[in-house]
């Protein structure tokens, strides 16, 4: 009679499997999710920068005002609040009057234009301490240095970005620690 011996786990082995699993789990999930979290804030942080730097563009470009803006919940128009959490807009801002009274989808050059529209930042929350930038032809900003906070939703350690409009125009991110 040939007998061959039975393969696999035992009991014991099993376990101590499970075991180093969740602790691996343990210590690495809590890392991942503030990696997400982190990777997160730094993404809308870029986002905002890339709108600012489109509204500059288009003013040096077109030669006229254009105007970057906290955006009302349709995000066709400005909201006038410093809340910038809903999303912003870019329009050519050719009356000074501050909102983008835009007439056809065509962007005559008698109207303003609506460039943009970009939807607000999510899990996160993004103040500025204006409603608006506005560009001049020259590129230069008549209402700045503007500096916006975004913070991650439950913020830790450093999920926090301090953007800076300078009067010139140019924009900085700075992550900071989280504060109250």
């Amino acid at each position: 009679m040939n007998m061959e011996k039975e393969t696999g786990f035992t009991l014991v082995e099993l376990l101590i499997t499970i075991v180093v699993v969740s602790i691996l789990l343990a210590t690495g999930v809590p890392s991942m999710m503030q990696m997400v979290k982190n990777n997160r804030v730094a993404t809308q942080a870029n986002k905002l920068v890339t709108a600012v730097q489109l509204a500059r563009n288009e003013a040096v470009k077109r030669g006229i005002r254009s105007t970057i803006c906290a955006a009302n919940a349709n995000l066709d128009n400005c909201s006038g609040s410093t809340d910038w959490g809903t999303g912003w807009i870019v329009f050519s801002n050719m009356n000074d009057d501050q909102t983008a009274d835009t007439g056809t989808d065509a962007c005559l050059d008698t109207e303003d234009c609506l460039i943009r529209a970009l939807e607000g930042v999510n899990k996160s929350t993004l103040t500025g301490n204006d409603s608006a930038i506005h560009f001049l032809p020259t590129g230069l900003t008549d209402n700045g240095p503007i500096t916006f906070t975004l913070k991650a939703d439950g913020c830790k350690h450093e999920q926090e970005r301090s953007i800076t409009v300078s009067l010139q125009g140019h924009t900085t991110i700075a992550q900071q620690a989280c504060t109250p």
